[in-house]
């Protein structure tokens, strides 16, 4: 099950964490808004970093 595990991305951002039976759970989208670039970018890759540590994570754990 633990390699089964993966990121859903949708349109570059982490949408989800799933295995073959379905979603773990799903991440909150960032908003981008004009004039608020440097806090989109600062939030897209604390997202990401998030979505990549919570998957090692998740495959290390032991059952």
């Amino acid at each position: 099950m633990k390699e089964d595990l993966r990121i859903i991305y949708q349109m570059e951002m982490p949408y989800g964490i799933r295995n073959k039976a379905g979603f773990l759970f799903f991440f909150t989208s960032v908003t981008k808004y004009t004039g608020q670039d440097e806090r989109f970018t600062r939030e897209t890759k604390e997202l990401n970093d998030m979505a990549d540590y919570l998957l090692e994570s998740l495959k290390n754990q032991e059952v």
